[in-house]
């Protein structure tokens, strides 16, 4: 007789039917509890080899996927403080050429103008 099928506290005439249903399923909940330990009892004493191998391959790729993700954020903080730095140069070249009263050459323009182009790509 199971304790899953068959309610042991059903014929007590003590017990209301509420309090009944839920002695089961307390009786229930423990069978599972005791069963769950004793997998896990019998797992820790004899592993799987083959799971523990599969676990550890894992484990590599997980490695190189954190490795690459991490090169990528990298990878554009570089390029968006690069992109930064041409910007402020750029600006400062120009106050420069304001303040000595040179007037920016049309290469000028044309390599600002190509510059945030490729900052605005970087950004999309």
């Amino acid at each position: 007789m199971s304790i899953n099928t068959t309610n042991p506290y059903v014929n007590n005439n003590q017990l209301s039917s509420i309090e009944q249903d839920v002695l089961w399923e307390f009786a229930k909940l423990s069978d599972k509890v005791k069963r769950a330990a004793n997998l896990a009892r019998l797992t820790a004493e004899s592993p799987n080899e083959s799971l523990l191998d599969e676990l550890r391959t894992l484990e590599k790729r997980m490695g190189l996927v954190l490795t690459l993700f991490q090169a990528s954020v990298w990878a554009v903080i570089m390029d968006s403080q690069a992109a930064e730095e041409a910007r402020a140069q750029l600006q400062q070249q120009e106050q420069d050429a304001i303040r000595g009263g040179e007037d920016v050459s049309y290469d000028d323009q044309l390599r600002r103008q190509w510059e945030e182009e490729a900052d605005d790509s970087l950004i999309q």
